[in-house]
């Protein structure tokens, strides 16, 4: 028997072995039931309604801004004048590049000069702006209010190429979106029960999204709120390939393969 013939068989296994260690497209690929001839899938995200609105929270800093006609006597309520004295505002960051904003305190209020203590929380942004533009029609005329969010920002934990804490450059960010700013779920990730921790009117709740699926965009938890915590898990053992073959099988296998190589070698 020549050589080729006496190691055809330990290759041929060892070949075997790496084809079904490949990955399944359907275990990676996001929305992988979302087919475009499919017209009920089509449908079914056509007909998805997308309304979001952060809820501002207790702890949440807000940038308050009002202009109207007398300008001047509006100052001390602008967030970029140095309100920052206890209970009607606080520093956010250190040094010259602080930002100056209004804390909304355990008792869900903020406490603005001239208006007093008022209740913010559970409200959105444009409601807050709306509650008060109407309270400083008092003190100015055509009173323009802005509110903005200080520390709209996430946690992302897991198997992920970049966990850590993310700043939010906008009020409505997807759980796709951060974790593409976390650089994506790792090969050893579960993309099929990624969890979201959130924190709703003192109750904290646990969400699960399932990336492979289309249903996603019908999740609570697809847009990501305010100190959200997303947790990807890994899967049930980190020394288990995507396929669920133990690596350590692996190299087994692929150094019984070599030492069956070598004996047919030494009978030669």
């Amino acid at each position: 028997m020549n050589l080729l013939s006496k190691c055809k068989a330990p290759f041929f296994a060892v070949a075997m072995l790496y084809c079904f260690s490949c990955t399944p497209t359907k275990k990676v690929v996001y929305f992988n039931d979302y087919k475009d001839n499919d017209s009920a899938s089509v449908a079914a995200i056509k007909n998805i309604r997308v309304s979001f609105e952060n809820k501002i929270q207790k702890n949440d800093q807000l940038w308050i801004t009002v202009g109207g006609s007398n300008i001047e006597d509006l100052i001390s309520i602008n967030s970029g004048n140095g309100i920052g004295a206890s209970g009607t505002g606080g520093a956010v960051g250190a040094g010259n590049n602080s930002v100056l904003g209004y804390l909304v305190e355990s008792d869900g209020k903020i406490q603005l000069p001239y208006l007093g203590r008022i209740p913010a929380e559970g409200l959105t942004r444009v409601q807050l702006e709306i509650k008060i533009t109407e309270l400083m029609k008092d003190y100015t005329k055509d009173p323009i209010v802005n509110v903005k969010f200080l520390n709209y920002n996430f946690s992302i934990l897991g198997e992920v190429t970049r966990s850590g804490r993310y700043n939010m450059s906008s009020e409505r960010i997807t759980i796709l979106e951060a974790l593409g700013m976390a650089g994506d779920v790792t090969d050893l990730g579960r993309r099929d029960n990624v969890i979201v921790i959130r924190e709703e009117n003192g109750e904290r709740k646990i969400g699960r999204i399932n990336l492979l699926s289309k249903d996603i965009f019908n999740s609570p938890y697809f847009y990501l709120r305010t100190n959200d915590v997303v947790y990807v898990e890994p899967v049930s053992a980190r020394f288990i390939t995507r396929t669920g073959i133990p690596q350590y099988f692996t190299v087994v296998a692929v150094g019984v393969s070599i030492l069956i190589t070598i004996i047919n070698l030494a009978k030669k």
